[in-house]
């Protein structure tokens, strides 16, 4: 892969976890409202946010080619 693929694959990577946190914060809060529930809004972007740092290094594990067994 060239340095500029990776450049622009490392972009892509750069709104991962924010995206992800934010759904998962948002349904959270559909969740809270719904149930009466607290933390629930919390609770979702938490595991939004451990979602996209894991979908993160997964992608730039694959970026690298860390990926394949040796």
């Amino acid at each position: 892969m060239s340095p500029y693929a990776k450049a622009a694959a490392y972009m892509g990577l750069a709104m991962v976890t924010p995206i992800s946190g934010w759904v998962c914060y948002k349904i959270g809060q559909w969740l809270m409202v719904r149930t009466e529930t607290p933390w629930l809004d919390v609770i979702g972007l938490i595991i939004g946010c451990a979602a996209g740092i894991y979908e993160t290094f997964m992608q730039a594990m694959k970026i690298e080619g860390l990926d394949k067994k040796q």
